[in-house]
C-alpha cells in the first residue's frame, strides 16, 4: 500500500473512535478503534516505507533489529481490535460468561503468538539475509508451540465472530439488531474487495493503484460501519442499505463472473478476442436489468419481508387461502366440515413471513386472557369488517423491536383483508349450518305431519268407513241413522286434525286479516294486563310469504318473552317495510340482554335463540339490544328481495 492508502486507512479509525469516544456511553468500543488505527499507522506505514525503498531493515540498527524481532508476530494486531469489537457489540460487554472466556482465550492467543513468533529465529534470519536474532532468548521448539498454539486461539476467535454475532442477534432488542446489521454490512466490503482485487488480477494485471483503493476501502469501510452501529444507528433504514448492497454486489459478481467465462469462451471457440468482447457485452446488457430486478426482489424479501411490497403481500396471502382453499375441497373437507383453523393457520403462517414476525395468532375479541393481551412485544390490530369486529390479530416481535409506520399500515392492511377472508369464512359455514337446521326442521316437519296424519286422521277415516259400512248393512232407519251420525262425528273430527295440522304449517290469520292484524291479534290473546301497541303501514305491502311467518313467528316470540320475563307495563310492536321488512319490539321491562338469554336457554332454545334462527332461515338478522332507561330492544331485517312475494286473496272466514 502506497502512503496515501496507509494515511486513510490509519487516520479513519482514529478519528472515529475518538468520535465514539466522546458521544457514546461505550467507550471501550471506541478505544478498540482507536487501537487499530494505531496499530496500522505502526505496521502497515513501516512496511510501506520498505516497499517504496525509504528505509531497508539493515537501516535499523540493533535497536530497530530488537524492535523488529519482538514485533514479528504484530500483524495481528491488524484486525484483532475489530475482532473484538464485534464480539463486544452491541453494548460492549461480552454477551456471557462464555464469550467471555472466548475473548480471554483469544486475547492470550494473540500474546502467545507474538511471543512465539519473536522467538522464530529461522523467520528472523530470512527477513534479514541470514542475520542471527538479536535476542535468542526462547528455544526453537518453545517458540513454535507458542505461536502454533497462539494462532490456533486467534483463529477461533476469528472465526466464532459469526457464531457471537448470531448469539447476540437472538436476544438483542431492535436497536440492537440495527447495530450488528450495520457491521454486517461493513464486513461485506470484504468478500467484495476480495472480488475486485481478483478481477484486477485477472483483467489488468495487479494494478497498484486498485489494490490500493481496495484495500483503503475495506479499512475505511470496516471501522465507519461499527462508529455508525454505536453512535448513529438509526442514521438510515439498514435494512434497506443492506438489501441494496448485497443486490449490487452479487449482480457486480455475476457480471464479472459472465463477462469473463463468455470472454474465455469466444476465445477458446472463435478465437478473435473482439467477437468475445462484444458478445460478452451484448449478453450482459441484456440480463443485467431482469437479473437486477429479481435478485432485489428476493434479496429485500428476504432481509425484511414484504414491507417495501405491500401489494406482494396481500397477493400472496390471496394465493395461500385459495390455494388452501382448493386443496381442501380436494380432499373432501368443505367449507361445512373443514377446521375454521385452516384459515387462522394460513393468515397467521403469511403475516409471520410478510413482518418477519416471531409469532402471530387471531384473538377473540372478548379474549380475557391477560397473558396473552398483556404479552410484552405484542401488537394487536382489529379485524373489522362493515363495522363488525370479529376479532385481533396479533404479532409477537423481538423483544424491544417496534414496527415501522409503514409496518404498521401494512399489518392494518392485512387485518383488514383478514377480516374479510375471515368473515366470508365464517358466513359459509353459518350458511351451511342454517342450511343443515333448515332440512332437519324440514324433516321433522314432514315427520310430524306424517303422524298426525297416520295416528289421528288416518284412524278417524277409517272408524267413519266402518260406520258407513255399518250403516249399509242395517235395515232398520234409526240404526242406520245412528251410524250416519257417527260417521259425520268421525269426519268433522277427520277436518279439524287436517286444519289443525294446516294451521300450524302456517298460521291462518295471516291469509285472513294480513301480517299485522295477525300480529295484533296475537298480542291481543297475550295482552294480560300489559299494553301491547301493533303499529305498521296500512295498506301493507305484498309480502313474500316466508318473510310473512318469520315476521309473524318472531313478532310471537318476543312479545311471549315479554309477558314472561320483563315485568313491562308496555310494549311496542313496530312493523316498516322497504328494501327489507323491519320488525321493532320494544318493551320499559326490568330485563336486560343477558338475563333474557339465560331465560332463553331454559326454554330448551326457543327464545331469542329461536329468532335468529328464523331470521337466518330467510337471510336476514336479529339483533337483541338494551333499550335506554330500562327493557329490551328485538330487531329484526328480513330481506324483500330475494324472495318471490305471491299476492294472496284473504280469506273472510
Amino acid at each position: 500500500m502506497d502512503n496515501a492508502a496507509v494515511a486513510v486507512a490509519a487516520v479513519t479509525p482514529l478519528v472515529l473512535g475518538v468520535l465514539v469516544v466522546v458521544r457514546s456511553e461505550r467507550r471501550a468500543l471506541g478505544w478498540l478503534l482507536v487501537a487499530h488505527g494505531v496499530s496500522v499507522a505502526l505496521l502497515l506505514g513501516r512496511s510501506s516505507s520498505w516497499e517504496q525503498g525509504d528505509a531497508t531493515p539493515g537501516d535499523l540498527g540493533r535497536a530497530g533489529l530488537v524492535a523488529d524481532q519482538l514485533l514479528a508476530g504484530a500483524w495481528v494486531f491488524l484486525f484483532l481490535w475489530l475482532v473484538l469489537v464485534v464480539h463486544l457489540l452491541p453494548d460492549g460487554r461480552p454477551g456471557s460468561r462464555r464469550w467471555r472466556a472466548v475473548l480471554v482465550a483469544g486475547v492470550a492467543g494473540a500474546a502467545l503468538l507474538v511471543v512465539g513468533a519473536a522467538g522464530d529465529r529461522t523467520g528472523f534470519a530470512e527477513r534479514h539475509g541470514g542475520a542471527s536474532a538479536p535476542l535468542p532468548w526462547l528455544p526453537e521448539w518453545l517458540s513454535g508451540a507458542l505461536g502454533a498454539t497462539g494462532l490456533a486461539l486467534t483463529a477461533a476467535l476469528v472465526f466464532l465472530s459469526p457464531v457471537v454475532v448470531r448469539s447476540r442477534w437472538a436476544t438483542a432488542d431492535e436497536q440492537g439488531r440495527d447495530q450488528l446489521l450495520w457491521v454486517a454490512w461493513g464486513a461485506l466490503s470484504v468478500p467484495l474487495g476480495l472480488a475486485v482485487l481478483w478481477a484486477n488480477h485477472v483483467w489488468l494485471g495487479d494494478d497498484d493503484a486498485v489494490t490500493a483503493a481496495v484495500l483503503a476501502g475495506i479499512s475505511v469501510a470496516v471501522p465507519a460501519s461499527i462508529a455508525i452501529a454505536v453512535v448513529r444507528h438509526g442514521l438510515l433504514d439498514i435494512r434497506v442499505v443492506l438489501g441494496r448492497t448485497l443486490t449490487y454486489g452479487i449482480l457486480l459478481l455475476a457480471v464479472s463472473l459472465l463477462y469473463a467465462a463468455l470472454l474465455l469462451a469466444t476465445r477458446r471457440l472463435v478465437g478473435d478476442a473482439t467477437v468475445g468482447g462484444w458478445l460478452a457485452v451484448t449478453v450482459v446488457a441484456v440480463a443485467v436489468h431482469p437479473a437486477y430486478v429479481w435478485l432485489r426482489e428476493h434479496l429485500e424479501r428476504r432481509v425484511h419481508g414484504y414491507r417495501s411490497q405491500p401489494h406482494r403481500a396481500l397477493r400472496l396471502l390471496a394465493d395461500r387461502v385459495e390455494r388452501a382453499e382448493v386443496t381442501r375441497t380436494v380432499d373432501g373437507d368443505g367449507p361445512a366440515g373443514g377446521p375454521s383453523g385452516d384459515l387462522t393457520g394460513v393468515i397467521t403462517e403469511v403475516v409471520v413471513e410478510v413482518l418477519r414476525a416471531e409469532a402471530a395468532w387471531i384473538a377473540d375479541v372478548d379474549d380475557a386472557d391477560e397473558e396473552v393481551v398483556a404479552r410484552p412485544g405484542t401488537v394487536r390490530t382489529p379485524m373489522v369488517h362493515r363495522g363488525e369486529r370479529l376479532g385481533d390479530l396479533v404479532i409477537a416481535v423481538a423483544p424491544g423491536a417496534r414496527l415501522t409506520p409503514r409496518d404498521e399500515r401494512l399489518l392494518h392492511d392485512l387485518a383488514r383483508y383478514a377480516a374479510v377472508l375471515v368473515h366470508a369464512e365464517r358466513q359459509s359455514r353459518r350458511l351451511s349450518a342454517s342450511r343443515a337446521r333448515i332440512v332437519a326442521g324440514r324433516e321433522e316437519e314432514r315427520r310430524r305431519l306424517r303422524n298426525d296424519l297416520h295416528d289421528e286422521v288416518g284412524p278417524t277415516l277409517a272408524a267413519v268407513v266402518l260406520q258407513l259400512d255399518a250403516a249399509q248393512s242395517r235395515n232398520d232407519d234409526r240404526a242406520r241413522a245412528a251410524h250416519l251420525q257417527e260417521a259425520r262425528a268421525g269426519v268433522r273430527d277427520a277436518i279439524a286434525e287436517l286444519r289443525r295440522a294446516v294451521d300450524d304449517l302456517r298460521p291462518p290469520a295471516l291469509d285472513e286479516v294480513g301480517l299485522v292484524g295477525a300480529i295484533r291479534h296475537r298480542a291481543a290473546a297475550l295482552a294480560l294486563g300489559l299494553e301491547i301497541e301493533v303499529t305498521g303501514p296500512d295498506p301493507l305491502p305484498v309480502l313474500p310469504a316466508a318473510i310473512e311467518v318469520a315476521a309473524f313467528r318472531i313478532a310471537s316470540e318476543a312479545m311471549l318473552n315479554v309477558v314472561r320475563h320483563a315485568r313491562a307495563t308496555r310494549c311496542h310492536v313496530d312493523l316498516q317495510v322497504a328494501d327489507a321488512c323491519v320488525l321493532t319490539v320494544s318493551d320499559d321491562g326490568r330485563g336486560h340482554v343477558r338475563d333474557a338469554s339465560r331465560d332463553a336457554s331454559r326454554d330448551g332454545g326457543l327464545g331469542w335463540t329461536s329468532m335468529r334462527e328464523r331470521a337466518a332461515e330467510v337471510g336476514g338478522t336479529c339483533q337483541v339490544s338494551a333499550r335506554p332507561g330500562g327493557g329490551v330492544v328485538v330487531r329484526a331485517e328480513l330481506p324483500v328481495r330475494d324472495h318471490v312475494a305471491v299476492p294472496l286473496t284473504r280469506s273472510s272466514a
